[in-house]
């Protein structure tokens, strides 16, 4: 077993950003970016650096649509190009490849000089849009992969195949689209959350066997090299080795189930603690879904438009706003990347216009938990204590409601609550008991909802005895966060599920020691 302590990811689907390298004249992303377009230039196609260069470049929907080559092509040198911004800061015990990043992981290992896995990935897509059936696609489901057997086994369609394990309570599943339509229906009268990916062809399915067959013919004449970096492949479910025929593995993996979670998993009981995302698809989520107590990054960060061409890696925490106060459009994509990053989703999933119950499943409390990583994330303070930003129904609405409140107002820095600087001790110096609480929160419950403070007891329940929706609870538990001090403390859900203030009192007294 070798010893291992960082690790770099490598994304596949997911993996093109609109933009990704804009601002980054470096001379290594550079490279990459020329030799994509030349490569692609062979196989009779237009460049695609510029989608990675503008960033009012189509988006990742749009090019599903109109262009899938072009859109596996960027993804690769997206892909490519991050690990080498990656290496800026530090180097890689293992690299990992998520579906098709695997070409990429390769390539970056050395496998494949960076010509020929660009042409890896041509062939691979003109294998895919002439033998692929038309009508397939895959599906999230918020289950763990036994279960989605399950739902396949149920659905009996030969096309249909458990496509990625990403984490513990995320599966995909591949297919025949009528299909997967079927998949997502059971998972909904079981209660189950299904979205539908962005997909343009149904990935590790059988479906794909003939478009794989083709591809394989096609790079018969690539010249695989000795590795210089280990690689770790989700799908053959363990190293790979210079005498390890790796043509003939990316051929396989067009029909064979990644399992990502698994790697992760080796990895950490190998000793990796540390996971850098190359790119920005959501890795580094469900990295954290799947092992306990490891460092996550990413090559991608919000950066003001004069900041340096080497960006830093930038921790997955929630980081606290600084001036200059970004655009909506900014802003939404950070939403994107946070709402993806906490709730495992790849962030090609999470959409400026989709419904965050209705279209991505976020219940109410599952909101508020995320309305307060928000308020964290932007430094909105108690500007997001009042009803409106709980009541925005997508992200792009939220965006355009945090851009308002953050353009008239200062921006309230949460660094100082989170750090437990703003914690408000009693008289004499010392924290409140939980009884001192419980009688601090029912004069805030009581004032802030226009009872009579007797009405506010300590064992009634807030929904069923006096009203209080999630809504409202969440609206509430900005309130408490601000009156206490608890900063990110108050945004996990446990804050969000008290059924009672008596509850709440034992919680927020037993949080408030670790934040002196």
């Amino acid at each position: 077993m070798m010893a291992v302590e960082t690790v770099f990811l490598l994304p596949g689907q997911g993996g093109y950003t609109p933009g990704l390298f804009a601002g980054d004249g470096s001379p290594e992303v550079r490279e990459v970016l020329d030799t994509v377009d030349r490569i692609a230039a062979e196989f009779g196609r237009g460049g695609v650096s510029r989608l990675l260069t503008r960033t009012d470049s189509p988006s990742a929907a749009d090019l599903v649509r109109a262009d899938s080559f072009s859109l596996q092509l960027a993804v690769f040198a997206a892909a490519v190009g991050s690990f080498r911004i990656a290496e800026r800061q530090d180097a890689p015990d293992v690299v990992v490849g998520h579906s098709m990043g695997e070409i990429a992981a390769l390539t970056v290992a050395g496998a494949f000089g960076p010509a020929d896995g660009a042409r890896l990935v041509c062939h691979r897509s003109e294998a895919l849009l002439e033998h692929c059936p038309a009508e397939g696609g895959m599906v999230a489901l918020e289950l763990p992969a036994a279960r989605a057997a399950h739902l396949v086994g149920a659905v009996a369609d030969r096309g249909l195949a458990v496509a990625v394990s990403n984490a513990p309570r995320q599966t995909v599943v591949s297919g025949p689209d009528e299909a997967v339509a079927l998949v997502a229906r059971l998972a909904g009268a079981l209660g189950i959350q299904a979205t539908r990916l962005n997909a343009p062809f149904p990935f590790h399915s059988p479906m794909l066997a003939i478009a794989g067959e083709a591809f394989g013919e096609a790079i018969t004449g690539i010249r695989q090299h000795p590795l210089r970096k280990a690689v770790y492949s989700p799908v053959a479910g363990g190293y790979v080795r210079d005498d390890t025929d790796l043509k003939a593995l990316l051929v396989r993996q067009l029909t064979t189930p990644v399992r990502f979670m698994d790697a992760v998993r080796e990895l950490h009981a190998d000793g990796a603690r540390s996971f850098v995302e190359c790119g920005k698809a959501g890795l580094s989520g469900l990295v954290r879904r799947s092992v306990p107590e490891v460092g996550t990054s990413s090559t991608v960060g919000s950066r003001a438009a004069d900041a340096a061409p080497a960006p830093a890696l930038t921790e997955s925490a929630p980081s606290v706003a600084t001036a200059p106060v970004p655009s909506g459009a900014e802003v939404l994509e950070e939403l994107r990347e946070l709402y993806a990053s906490a709730l495992g989703y790849p962030v090609e999933v999470i959409t400026g216009d989709a419904d965050l119950e209705a279209d991505l499943g976020i219940d109410s409390l599952k909101r508020a938990e995320m309305l307060g990583k928000v308020s964290a994330h932007f430094g909105l303070g108690e500007s997001a204590v009042d009803g409106r930003f709980v009541a925005q129904p997508t992200l792009a609405d939220l965006a355009g409601l945090i851009g308002e409140v953050r353009g008239t107002a200062p921006v309230v820095g949460a660094a100082p609550v989170a750090s437990g600087a703003e914690a408000l001790p009693s008289g004499d110096g010392v924290l409140p008991s939980a009884a001192e609480v419980l009688e601090e929160l029912r004069e805030l419950y009581a004032s802030a909802l226009g009872y009579p403070v007797e009405v506010i007891t300590g064992d009634a329940d807030l929904e069923a005895d006096l009203g209080i929706d999630s809504l409202k609870r969440a609206e509430m538990l900005g309130k408490v966060s601000a009156h206490f001090g608890l900063g990110e403390s108050a945004v996990d859900g446990r804050f969000v599920a008290q059924p009672t203030l008596a509850d709440l009192a034992e919680l927020v007294t037993a949080v408030r020691p670790s934040l002196r």
